[in-house]
């Protein structure tokens, strides 16, 4: 039987610097794959291939002409890194970021950006704003808005279709995908769901795309060219996905359940759920690494800290073979590098993304990005020649941010994030396991006064994911003085 030292030699998992890599026994749960290849820009004369990851060993090695883009849902950009030289370039800024202007009735652009998606050729980027329900189409090469289209009611995740012609968006508070005109701009078609689709995905052969959702508990398959759904598959652990991922042999998807903590591992070939992890709290994004010696998935756990890794097992379920304690707190999106050799983990609650070396288990940078990142993801050969600068701004970055753990009366954990935005400070709260329907205040102390910041009630099971006050924070109040009680207490 193999021991954790043979589990960290065959896979490739090292030591982190300044924290322990947690190993884990060989034993655990449900195996498949899935994922996207791609065909790719043209250099001169001559065609270059490219592999989009999630790719299978032998892809194109990290290069300058690649890009890394995070969605920053506080500050209404895109950020634009460099993944060769590990170089937060820029910001595209596709919103204010002063709330003062969103809130404002002849306000326009956009609001919340946070899904992301790229054409097959690497040549466009597609973002999407959940509260202004917008998807906006960027080439790649100059950071350029290329079109700009309003979709249906609370659009959550969006990709290309392998054509690179359309973009097809979940809108989660429908029951529908609706289907963009990629250059040009206006739906064009729309695609009947299950209740609440919240992300698209396609096969890499582009026949098929997989839709998961937040009210219901199935996928459905959708045959591209027909665009009708032509299977749906049941059993899933929760209603509730709100990211999935392909294998890079597109035969294994794996559905994460946020709510609840857990994934549920899809075998495509048999059109069933093979297998239910039990994985954590505020369980996020799955991303897909393939070496020579295992099949690998990595795991942000929001609600841990952490990012977990899975080993998957043809003969059996996925077993976790490790832990990377995040850099900051809430790690959200993840994207690997087509070569497997790179694992990018956005910190949602410290406005920074976490650069794994899949080699040796380490955060080798952390990167300063725009304000709550969500979505991230790895294109190859976005920038076929030149800086790949252009139109770039600084909204949005190096602001300040502070984690705070409240003092909490009464049975429960919770957490407080406090950022600068233009204008005013955003205070973000969330909380689990406090007294259930009841009513809390947040309070700081100042100059001997208790100063209320917000309140919020809790739900029956004595949560709260997220309360959000905006107010004039940083700098005037003592971060350590902050509580949070009941309010008639």
């Amino acid at each position: 039987m193999s021991t954790d030292r043979d589990i960290v030699r065959r896979v490739g998992i090292g030591v982190i610097a300044g924290a322990a890599l947690v190993l884990l026994s060989a034993c655990g749960d449900g195996g498949g794959v899935q994922g996207a290849r791609s065909g790719g820009p043209t250099s001169g004369a001559s065609t270059v291939q490219l592999e989009q990851a999630p790719a299978l060993p032998g892809a194109q090695p990290i290069s300058p002409s690649d890009r890394v883009y995070t969605a920053d849902q506080t500050s209404n950009t895109v950020s634009v890194i460099n993944p060769a030289t590990n170089e937060v370039l820029g910001t595209i800024a596709l919103g204010a970021q002063r709330l003062g202007d969103i809130l404002g009735p002849q306000y326009l652009r956009d609001v919340d950006v946070h899904g992301l998606g790229f054409s097959r050729d690497g040549q466009y980027l597609d973002a999407v704003s959940v509260t202004s329900n917008t998807v906006t189409v960027i080439r790649t090469a100059d950071n350029s808005i290329v079109s700009q289209t309003t979709v249906g009611r609370s659009s959550h995740e969006g990709f290309f279709s392998p054509d690179g012609q359309t973009v097809w968006v979940a809108d989660r508070a429908l029951s529908q995908l609706d289907i963009v005109d990629a250059l040009h701009g206006g739906v064009v078609g729309h695609v009947t769901t299950e209740p609440g689709p919240s992300k698209v995905l396609f096969s890499p052969d582009g026949s098929r795309a997989y839709v998961n959702h937040s009210r219901e508990a199935t996928i459905d398959v959708i045959d591209v060219v027909s665009r009708e759904v032509v299977q749906r598959i049941t059993g899933l652990a929760d209603s509730f996905s709100s990211d999935m991922a392909l294998s890079p042999d597109g035969t294994e998807l794996w559905a994460a359940h946020k709510k609840v903590g857990k994934v549920s591992v899809l075998d495509l070939t048999t059109g069933a759920v093979g297998a239910v992890l039990d994985t954590g709290p505020n369980t996020n994004h799955p991303a897909f690494v393939t070496t020579p010696d295992a099949e690998l998935v990595y795991l942000t756990v929001g609600g841990t800290n952490e990012t977990k890794i899975y080993q998957r097992h043809r003969d059996g379920a996925p077993t976790q073979v490790g832990s990377i304690p995040s850099s900051g707190v809430e790690p959200h999106g993840s994207w690997s590098s087509p070569d497997n050799t790179r694992v990018y983990v956005v910190d949602e609650g410290s406005d920074s993304v976490d650069v794994i070396d899949t080699g040796t288990g380490m955060i080798i940078a952390t990167l300063r990005t725009g304000q709550e990142g969500q979505a991230v993801v790895y294109v190859a050969g976005a920038v076929p020649s030149g800086p790949g600068t252009a139109n770039l701004t600084r909204q949005g970055l190096n602001l300040p941010i502070q984690n705070v753990t409240p003092a909490l009366e009464g049975p429960g954990s919770s957490d407080l994030i406090v950022r600068a935005v233009d204008g005013l400070d955003m205070v973000k709260f969330s909380g689990s396991g406090m007294t259930a329907t009841t009513r809390y205040t947040v309070y700081v102390t100042h100059d001997g006064r208790q100063i209320p910041l917000m309140s919020f009630i809790t739900d029956p099971n004595g949560n709260k994911p997220q309360a959000l006050a905006f107010v004039q924070f940083l700098g005037v109040y003592d971060l350590n003085s902050v509580t949070v009680r009941p309010s008639n207490g």
